[in-house]
Protein backbone atom coordinates (compact mmCIF):
# COMPACT_ATOMS: atom_id res chain seq x y z
CA UNK A 1 0.00 0.00 0.00
CA UNK A 2 1.12 3.55 -1.24
CA UNK A 3 1.57 6.54 1.06
CA UNK A 4 -0.92 8.31 -1.21
CA UNK A 5 -3.65 5.55 -0.75
CA UNK A 6 -2.88 5.60 3.32
CA UNK A 7 -3.53 9.43 3.70
CA UNK A 8 -6.79 9.04 1.30
CA UNK A 9 -7.66 6.73 3.98
CA UNK A 10 -7.26 9.34 6.95
CA UNK A 11 -8.49 12.81 4.64
CA UNK A 12 -11.66 10.80 3.84
CA UNK A 13 -12.08 9.66 7.42
CA UNK A 14 -11.83 12.90 8.90
CA UNK A 15 -13.70 14.25 5.77
CA UNK A 16 -16.91 11.90 6.13
CA UNK A 17 -17.07 10.95 9.68
CA UNK A 18 -16.04 13.99 12.00
CA UNK A 19 -19.21 15.11 13.27
CA UNK A 20 -19.93 18.38 15.20
CA UNK A 21 -20.94 18.81 19.18
CA UNK A 22 -24.39 19.05 18.39
CA UNK A 23 -24.59 15.87 16.87
CA UNK A 24 -22.17 14.01 19.14
CA UNK A 25 -24.68 15.46 22.19
CA UNK A 26 -27.37 13.29 20.80
CA UNK A 27 -25.61 10.17 20.14
CA UNK A 28 -23.84 10.02 23.37
CA UNK A 29 -24.51 11.09 26.89
CA UNK A 30 -24.57 9.59 30.09
CA UNK A 31 -28.00 7.83 29.45
CA UNK A 32 -26.92 5.32 27.61
CA UNK A 33 -24.10 4.25 30.03
CA UNK A 34 -25.07 1.80 31.87
CA UNK A 35 -22.78 1.38 35.08
CA UNK A 36 -21.69 -2.00 37.02
CA UNK A 37 -23.73 -2.50 39.78
CA UNK A 38 -20.68 -1.95 42.20
CA UNK A 39 -20.63 1.67 40.78
CA UNK A 40 -24.15 2.20 40.97
CA UNK A 41 -24.13 1.54 44.67
CA UNK A 42 -21.82 4.34 45.49
CA UNK A 43 -23.71 6.90 43.45
CA UNK A 44 -26.41 7.21 46.51
CA UNK A 45 -29.39 8.81 46.02
CA UNK A 46 -32.76 8.83 47.88
CA UNK A 47 -34.40 6.21 46.09
CA UNK A 48 -31.87 3.33 47.03
CA UNK A 49 -31.68 4.20 51.40
CA UNK A 50 -30.67 1.61 53.62
CA UNK A 51 -34.37 2.23 54.93
CA UNK A 52 -36.44 1.63 51.97
CA UNK A 53 -34.76 -1.58 51.29
CA UNK A 54 -35.34 -2.77 54.60
CA UNK A 55 -39.13 -1.56 54.10
CA UNK A 56 -39.82 -3.38 51.14
CA UNK A 57 -38.33 -6.52 51.40
CA UNK A 58 -39.80 -6.74 55.11
CA UNK A 59 -43.60 -6.25 53.29
CA UNK A 60 -42.73 -8.44 50.31
CA UNK A 61 -41.87 -11.82 52.72
CA UNK A 62 -45.70 -12.06 54.26
CA UNK A 63 -47.29 -10.87 50.81
CA UNK A 64 -48.62 -14.04 49.44
CA UNK A 65 -47.93 -12.66 45.67
CA UNK A 66 -47.82 -16.19 44.21
CA UNK A 67 -48.89 -16.36 40.47
CA UNK A 68 -52.98 -17.77 40.23
CA UNK A 69 -53.13 -21.25 38.70
CA UNK A 70 -56.56 -20.62 37.08
CA UNK A 71 -56.10 -16.88 35.89
CA UNK A 72 -52.78 -18.50 34.28
CA UNK A 73 -54.65 -20.95 33.09
CA UNK A 74 -57.39 -18.37 31.67
CA UNK A 75 -54.61 -16.54 29.34
CA UNK A 76 -53.03 -19.49 28.11
CA UNK A 77 -49.49 -18.76 29.80
CA UNK A 78 -49.37 -21.09 32.89
CA UNK A 79 -47.08 -23.80 31.87
CA UNK A 80 -46.53 -26.89 34.25
CA UNK A 81 -43.13 -26.67 36.03
CA UNK A 82 -42.13 -23.04 34.05
CA UNK A 83 -41.14 -21.41 37.35
CA UNK A 84 -40.32 -22.58 41.15
CA UNK A 85 -43.13 -20.87 42.64
CA UNK A 86 -45.76 -21.89 40.24
CA UNK A 87 -45.55 -25.33 41.30
CA UNK A 88 -49.14 -26.84 43.12
CA UNK A 89 -47.37 -28.56 45.83
CA UNK A 90 -46.22 -25.35 47.48
CA UNK A 91 -48.68 -23.65 50.17
CA UNK A 92 -48.24 -20.15 51.45
CA UNK A 93 -46.42 -21.08 54.58
CA UNK A 94 -43.93 -23.04 52.09
CA UNK A 95 -44.05 -20.06 50.02
CA UNK A 96 -43.17 -17.49 52.90
CA UNK A 97 -40.23 -19.71 54.04
CA UNK A 98 -38.40 -19.39 51.38
CA UNK A 99 -38.64 -15.82 51.10
CA UNK A 100 -37.52 -15.46 54.43
CA UNK A 101 -34.80 -17.40 53.89
CA UNK A 102 -34.00 -15.35 51.08
CA UNK A 103 -34.17 -12.40 53.26
CA UNK A 104 -31.89 -13.58 55.90
CA UNK A 105 -29.51 -14.52 53.07
CA UNK A 106 -30.07 -10.91 51.88
CA UNK A 107 -29.18 -9.31 55.24
CA UNK A 108 -26.48 -11.46 55.93
CA UNK A 109 -24.58 -10.22 52.67
CA UNK A 110 -25.90 -7.23 53.27
CA UNK A 111 -24.18 -6.73 56.98
CA UNK A 112 -21.01 -8.13 54.95
CA UNK A 113 -20.83 -6.04 52.22
CA UNK A 114 -21.15 -3.31 55.01
CA UNK A 115 -18.05 -3.80 56.66
CA UNK A 116 -16.21 -4.67 53.58
CA UNK A 117 -17.07 -1.19 52.50
CA UNK A 118 -15.99 0.32 55.83
CA UNK A 119 -12.70 -1.88 55.63
CA UNK A 120 -12.17 -0.51 52.10
CA UNK A 121 -12.59 3.05 53.05
CA UNK A 122 -10.19 2.90 56.10
CA UNK A 123 -7.77 1.57 53.91
CA UNK A 124 -8.00 4.44 51.44
CA UNK A 125 -7.99 6.80 53.94
CA UNK A 126 -4.78 5.26 55.93
CA UNK A 127 -3.37 5.63 52.21
CA UNK A 128 -3.97 8.94 51.66
CA UNK A 129 -2.47 10.13 55.11
CA UNK A 130 0.80 7.76 53.82
CA UNK A 131 0.44 8.83 50.26
CA UNK A 132 0.23 12.78 50.51
CA UNK A 133 2.17 14.77 47.96
CA UNK A 134 1.31 18.50 49.04
CA UNK A 135 1.53 20.11 45.97
CA UNK A 136 4.74 19.65 46.27
CA UNK A 137 6.84 17.77 43.03
CA UNK A 138 10.14 16.95 44.83
CA UNK A 139 7.98 15.05 46.82
CA UNK A 140 6.05 13.17 44.11
CA UNK A 141 9.48 12.47 42.30
CA UNK A 142 10.67 10.91 45.93
CA UNK A 143 7.87 8.25 44.94
CA UNK A 144 8.47 7.98 41.13
CA UNK A 145 12.19 7.45 41.94
CA UNK A 146 12.16 4.29 43.90
CA UNK A 147 10.16 2.49 41.34
CA UNK A 148 11.92 0.25 38.40
CA UNK A 149 9.61 1.68 35.50
CA UNK A 150 7.12 4.23 34.80
CA UNK A 151 4.63 3.33 32.26
CA UNK A 152 5.83 5.98 28.99
CA UNK A 153 1.45 6.91 28.29
CA UNK A 154 -0.74 6.92 30.77
CA UNK A 155 -4.58 6.92 30.50
CA UNK A 156 -7.07 7.88 33.03
CA UNK A 157 -11.32 7.37 33.09
CA UNK A 158 -13.36 10.56 34.59
CA UNK A 159 -16.91 10.68 35.18
CA UNK A 160 -18.49 13.96 36.12
CA UNK A 161 -20.06 13.10 39.66
CA UNK A 162 -22.99 15.02 40.84
CA UNK A 163 -23.75 18.64 41.20
CA UNK A 164 -24.29 18.04 45.18
CA UNK A 165 -21.40 15.63 45.65
CA UNK A 166 -17.93 16.65 46.82
CA UNK A 167 -15.92 17.30 43.32
CA UNK A 168 -19.09 17.06 41.41
CA UNK A 169 -20.50 19.04 38.59
CA UNK A 170 -18.10 20.72 36.14
CA UNK A 171 -16.08 22.60 38.09
CA UNK A 172 -14.93 19.35 39.93
CA UNK A 173 -14.35 17.25 36.85
CA UNK A 174 -12.01 19.99 35.66
CA UNK A 175 -10.36 20.13 39.05
CA UNK A 176 -9.84 16.44 38.85
CA UNK A 177 -8.19 16.45 35.52
CA UNK A 178 -5.92 19.32 36.21
CA UNK A 179 -4.63 17.59 39.22
CA UNK A 180 -3.95 14.65 37.24
CA UNK A 181 -1.77 16.36 34.85
CA UNK A 182 0.28 18.09 37.50
CA UNK A 183 1.01 14.49 39.19
CA UNK A 184 1.62 12.88 35.53
CA UNK A 185 3.99 15.73 34.48
CA UNK A 186 5.67 15.56 38.27
CA UNK A 187 5.84 11.64 37.63
CA UNK A 188 8.11 11.78 34.24
CA UNK A 189 5.25 10.57 32.12
CA UNK A 190 5.24 12.92 28.91
CA UNK A 191 1.82 12.07 27.07
CA UNK A 192 -1.69 11.31 29.30
CA UNK A 193 -4.74 10.00 28.17
CA UNK A 194 -8.52 11.66 29.34
CA UNK A 195 -11.55 9.70 28.72
CA UNK A 196 -14.69 10.60 29.93
CA UNK A 197 -18.04 9.30 28.13
CA UNK A 198 -19.85 12.28 27.41
CA UNK A 199 -16.60 14.05 25.98
CA UNK A 200 -17.58 16.62 28.39
CA UNK A 201 -13.30 17.71 28.86
CA UNK A 202 -13.56 17.92 24.94
CA UNK A 203 -16.31 20.39 24.89
CA UNK A 204 -14.99 22.75 28.05
CA UNK A 205 -11.25 22.70 26.25
CA UNK A 206 -10.56 26.77 27.30
CA UNK A 207 -11.78 25.96 30.97
CA UNK A 208 -9.22 22.40 31.18
CA UNK A 209 -6.40 24.64 29.56
CA UNK A 210 -7.09 27.51 32.47
CA UNK A 211 -7.61 24.76 35.13
CA UNK A 212 -4.31 22.96 34.15
CA UNK A 213 -2.86 26.31 34.02
CA UNK A 214 -3.97 27.64 37.51
CA UNK A 215 -2.54 23.99 39.37
CA UNK A 216 0.60 23.94 37.34
CA UNK A 217 1.33 27.37 39.43
CA UNK A 218 0.16 26.15 42.47
CA UNK A 219 2.66 23.35 41.86
CA UNK A 220 5.69 24.98 40.12
CA UNK A 221 5.16 28.50 40.88
CA UNK A 222 3.63 30.93 38.08
CA UNK A 223 7.08 31.97 36.35
CA UNK A 224 7.77 28.58 36.45
CA UNK A 225 4.65 26.46 34.37
CA UNK A 226 5.73 23.97 32.28
CA UNK A 227 4.93 23.96 28.59
CA UNK A 228 1.64 21.82 27.48
CA UNK A 229 -0.52 20.92 24.87
CA UNK A 230 -4.22 19.59 24.77
CA UNK A 231 -5.22 17.41 21.97
CA UNK A 232 -8.13 16.10 20.44
CA UNK A 233 -7.66 13.64 18.18
CA UNK A 234 -11.08 13.01 16.65
CA UNK A 235 -11.43 17.05 15.47
CA UNK A 236 -7.67 17.08 14.62
CA UNK A 237 -6.93 19.97 16.54
CA UNK A 238 -3.83 20.86 19.51
CA UNK A 239 -4.21 23.77 21.48
CA UNK A 240 -0.82 24.74 23.94
CA UNK A 241 -0.93 26.48 27.58
CA UNK A 242 -3.26 28.68 28.37
CA UNK A 243 -5.48 30.47 25.87
CA UNK A 244 -3.88 33.81 25.06
CA UNK A 245 -0.66 32.88 27.32
CA UNK A 246 2.24 31.05 25.60
CA UNK A 247 0.57 29.84 22.78
CA UNK A 248 4.06 29.14 20.44
CA UNK A 249 4.84 25.47 19.39
CA UNK A 250 7.73 24.74 21.37
CA UNK A 251 8.64 21.88 23.43
CA UNK A 252 6.08 20.59 25.60
CA UNK A 253 6.77 18.57 29.00
CA UNK A 254 3.32 16.73 28.53
CA UNK A 255 0.66 16.66 25.48
CA UNK A 256 -2.61 15.36 26.69
CA UNK A 257 -5.43 13.73 24.49
CA UNK A 258 -8.73 13.93 25.58
CA UNK A 259 -10.78 11.08 24.71
CA UNK A 260 -14.58 10.31 24.55
CA UNK A 261 -16.92 7.51 23.74
CA UNK A 262 -17.27 8.41 20.39
CA UNK A 263 -13.27 7.64 19.93
CA UNK A 264 -14.14 3.84 20.57
CA UNK A 265 -16.03 1.33 18.83
CA UNK A 266 -17.89 4.28 16.33
CA UNK A 267 -14.30 5.19 15.12
CA UNK A 268 -13.56 1.48 14.56
CA UNK A 269 -16.85 1.55 12.36
CA UNK A 270 -16.37 4.73 10.55
CA UNK A 271 -12.97 3.26 9.48
CA UNK A 272 -14.17 0.07 8.51
CA UNK A 273 -16.88 1.76 6.45
CA UNK A 274 -14.16 4.40 4.74
CA UNK A 275 -11.89 1.62 3.79
CA UNK A 276 -14.72 -0.61 2.57
CA UNK A 277 -16.02 2.82 0.15
CA UNK A 278 -12.69 3.30 -1.22
CA UNK A 279 -12.68 -0.71 -2.37
CA UNK A 280 -15.94 -0.28 -3.87
CA UNK A 281 -14.39 2.38 -5.92
CA UNK A 282 -11.54 1.09 -6.81
CA UNK A 283 -9.24 3.40 -4.97
CA UNK A 284 -7.73 0.29 -2.53
CA UNK A 285 -6.73 -3.17 -3.04
CA UNK A 286 -8.66 -5.24 -0.54
CA UNK A 287 -5.37 -7.00 0.03
CA UNK A 288 -3.61 -4.02 1.65
CA UNK A 289 -6.37 -4.01 4.10
CA UNK A 290 -4.40 -5.81 7.31
CA UNK A 291 -4.21 -5.64 10.55
CA UNK A 292 -0.89 -3.36 10.93
CA UNK A 293 -2.51 -1.03 8.33
CA UNK A 294 -5.77 -0.72 11.02
CA UNK A 295 -3.87 -0.41 13.30
CA UNK A 296 -1.53 2.27 11.96
CA UNK A 297 -4.85 4.28 11.33
CA UNK A 298 -6.31 3.81 14.57
CA UNK A 299 -3.35 5.23 16.34
CA UNK A 300 -3.35 8.07 14.21
CA UNK A 301 -7.12 8.98 14.68
CA UNK A 302 -7.19 7.88 18.17
CA UNK A 303 -3.54 7.52 20.05
CA UNK A 304 -0.65 5.26 20.70
CA UNK A 305 -2.02 2.58 23.13
CA UNK A 306 -1.77 3.35 26.96
CA UNK A 307 0.98 1.14 29.15
CA UNK A 308 -1.36 2.09 32.06
CA UNK A 309 -5.07 2.91 32.53
CA UNK A 310 -6.59 3.71 35.89
CA UNK A 311 -10.07 4.42 36.83
CA UNK A 312 -10.92 6.09 39.99
CA UNK A 313 -14.41 4.46 40.60
CA UNK A 314 -15.53 1.43 43.03
CA UNK A 315 -15.59 -1.48 40.03
CA UNK A 316 -13.93 -1.17 36.76
CA UNK A 317 -15.90 0.36 34.42
CA UNK A 318 -14.26 0.57 30.95
CA UNK A 319 -17.05 3.07 29.84
CA UNK A 320 -16.66 2.42 26.11
CA UNK A 321 -12.85 3.27 26.43
CA UNK A 322 -11.38 2.31 22.78
CA UNK A 323 -10.91 -1.35 22.53
CA UNK A 324 -8.45 -1.38 20.09
CA UNK A 325 -6.28 0.28 22.58
CA UNK A 326 -6.05 -1.69 25.50
CA UNK A 327 -5.35 -4.54 24.42
CA UNK A 328 -1.59 -4.69 26.48
CA UNK A 329 -2.50 -2.29 28.99
CA UNK A 330 -2.35 -2.41 32.61
CA UNK A 331 -5.46 -1.60 34.82
CA UNK A 332 -5.18 -0.70 38.06
CA UNK A 333 -8.44 0.40 40.32
CA UNK A 334 -9.94 0.36 44.26
CA UNK A 335 -12.55 -1.34 45.38
CA UNK A 336 -15.29 1.16 46.84
CA UNK A 337 -13.02 4.36 45.28
CA UNK A 338 -15.11 6.81 43.99
CA UNK A 339 -12.74 10.10 44.34
CA UNK A 340 -9.77 10.67 42.66
CA UNK A 341 -6.73 10.99 45.18
CA UNK A 342 -3.33 10.45 44.65
CA UNK A 343 -2.77 7.31 46.59
CA UNK A 344 -4.40 5.22 44.03
CA UNK A 345 -2.51 7.57 41.23
CA UNK A 346 0.99 6.41 42.80
CA UNK A 347 -0.24 2.74 43.59
CA UNK A 348 -0.93 2.30 39.82
CA UNK A 349 2.07 3.45 38.71
CA UNK A 350 3.67 1.02 41.75
CA UNK A 351 1.81 -1.87 39.96
CA UNK A 352 2.66 -1.15 36.92
CA UNK A 353 6.20 -1.13 37.94
CA UNK A 354 6.43 -4.97 39.18
CA UNK A 355 4.51 -6.23 36.36
CA UNK A 356 5.30 -8.13 33.65
CA UNK A 357 4.07 -7.90 30.47
CA UNK A 358 4.69 -11.33 27.78
CA UNK A 359 3.95 -9.79 24.15
CA UNK A 360 3.44 -13.12 21.78
CA UNK A 361 4.13 -13.94 18.16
Amino acid sequence: MTMTEAQAINTTFLHDHKINDKESSETTGSNFHIPPPAASRMKGGNANTKRRTVQVISKSIFVDNRPNKNSDSDSGKFTEGSTFWKRENINYLEFTFYKIVLAELFFIYGIFRYFQLQYNKSKLKIFDLLYSPSNTPQLIRQDVIKLNKIPSRLAVILEVKPIGDVGGGLKGLLNDASELVCWTISAGVKHLSLYDYDGILQKNTDELRNAIFEHLSIYYGPANVPNYAVRIPHFNKVFYNKKGYGDGKGKVAIEVSLLSNRDGRETIVDLTRTMADLCSNKEMNINDITVDLIDTELKQLVGPEPDLLLYFGPALDLQGYPPWHIRLTEFFWEEDNNQVTYSVFIRGLKQYAGCKVNVGK
